[in-house]
């Protein structure tokens, strides 16, 4: 479908399909790998699902001390709190993000909006499959375009694989599960060739551990874009993955139309999560302790990588993405039986992911791993 930009403006792309609700998501291959007899145990090193081993920040803690004290209260002053202070730290207004239970709430929504209108996903792969997954159940169709020799996302073979019957467009960056990061001028330049009718979807869960940093966000053409969507995530740096606590950013018409069709009408989170984000918000030194911590925690890893002659990609992220020919078969299976816990997607035919944990779980995860070498 062809409209003009007058057109977009005045009826959001997101305004134009019914959302669905979908039962609850699990990563791709997640959900053998972290049974619930071993949450909590500190018997095992927990290096699958990519979280902050320091999180949250003792300010977070003590803000959701605090707030529960208002549990029996809707939370829709915290909502607008939180919003407030996204908009200062980014340079937009309230009305332009959406605040949901983790990033997932809004991949999960994107995917929907495309699939209830039996539409294209096109996204470089492998990635993060939510929006994937949620498009498919609802009847999307998925166009792969290949990484690189490099596992680095490919632009301009994105861009010509765009067509009449692309809906939206998936960029992760940096990407999950490669760990490989984009250019901020490429990208930008990218998105501006985006057709208008074409939504863009960049999740950028990992922009903190990013080698741009925040500079490296596409936050700057949110007034510009008209069909741009930002997600991200506390999940990750923040580390408040089990606080559920995700955003998204975009024009005040997609933020209104997402929000519409949200399950939760914006109330899914509740006063921890809200807090605990706003004060993390207000504790950078946490972040830059964490980021500092991540570096020192991956150079184990390459350290070791490198000695022994394994393929890996460095890391715009909290996890090393690297080949698995130089181990013996079944080695998340192997690990797991010595306590430690790592990832491989059945998307991962040739490799596999280790989140990386403090320096110490480093040390233990290459000193453990080394027995599997062939």
């Amino acid at each position: 479908m062809s409209i003009t930009r007058r057109d977009w403006i005045r009826q959001s792309l997101l305004a134009s399909a019914t959302m669905l609700v979908a039962g609850p998501h699990v990563a791709q291959g997640c959900a053998s790998e972290r049974p619930d007899e071993i949450l909590g145990k500190d018997d095992f090193i927990l290096l699958n699902w990519n979280e902050n081993p320091y999180g949250p920040s003792e300010v977070a803690k003590q803000a959701v001390g605090d707030a529960m004290k208002y549990a029996n209260r809707y939370p829709d002053e915290k909502i607008n709190e939180l919003k407030e202070k996204l908009a200062k730290k980014n340079g937009l207004k309230p009305a332009n993000f959406l605040l949901t239970a983790g990033s997932t709430e809004v991949l999960s929504l994107l995917g929907q909006h495309v699939g209830l209108q039996r539409g294209e996903v096109l996204t470089p792969f492998p990635t993060f499959p939510t929006a994937l997954r949620f498009g498919e159940r609802a009847g999307a169709t998925i166009k792969k375009v290949e990484l690189d020799a490099n596992d680095r996302i490919d632009l301009d073979q994105t861009l010509g694989a765009i067509s009449d019957k692309t809906t939206m467009v998936f960029i992760c960056n940096p990407n999950n599960p490669t760990g490989t990061e984009l250019e901020t001028e490429d990208l930008k330049a990218f998105c501006r060739k985006v057709p208008e009718n074409v939504l863009i979807c960049v999740d950028e869960a990992y922009v903190e551990y990013s080698n741009a940093g925040m500079k490296g966000s596409m936050v700057d053409l949110v007034n510009e874009l008209p069909n741009l969507v930002i997600c991200r995530t506390f999940s990750k740096a923040y580390g408040l993955a089990g606080l559920r606590m995700g955003y998204a950013i975009s024009n005040v018409r997609n933020i209104q139309a997402l929000r519409d069709r949200h399950l939760g009408a914006e109330i899914s989170t509740g006063w921890p999560p809200l807090v605990a984000a706003s004060a993390s918000l207000d504790d950078p030194e946490f972040i830059n302790t964490c980021v500092a911590k991540n570096a020192e925690g991956k150079q184990i890893v390459y350290d070791a990588y490198d000695r022994w002659g394994v393929k890996y990609n460095p890391s715009s992220t909290n996890f090393v993405y690297a080949r698995d020919d130089r181990f013996e078969k079944d080695l998340v299976a192997k690990m797991r039986a010595k306590g430690i816990l790592i990832t491989k997607w059945p998307t991962m035919t040739d490799h596999f992911r280790v989140s990386i944990g403090k320096p110490e779980h480093m040390r233990m995860y290459v000193k453990t791993v080394e027995e599997f070498l062939v």
